[in-house]
């Protein structure tokens, strides 16, 4: 998997709504990813150090998936 946006291969951060899967690279670009199940998604984050956040808008901002690390990926 690569960010369209920046090229990077790595590092990112995924959000379950609904059904669906989305992947959102430190850039700030985000897509769907179709190939990702709920289940493996469920199967990821059962861990005892996940966190849940309240809003998505919270979680990308604490984990610096807000766009502020755009143009600073080290391959």
């Amino acid at each position: 998997m690569m960010c369209s946006a920046c090229d990077a291969r790595r590092d990112w951060l995924l959000i379950n709504r609904g059904r669906d899967v989305w992947v959102r690279c430190r850039c700030g670009h985000q897509w769907l990813e179709p190939e990702i199940r709920r289940a493996d998604y469920d199967a990821m984050i059962a861990t005892p150090e996940s966190i849940t956040y309240p809003t998505i808008e919270q979680a990308m901002l604490a984990l610096g998936f807000d766009g502020s690390f755009a143009s600073v990926y080290l391959p």
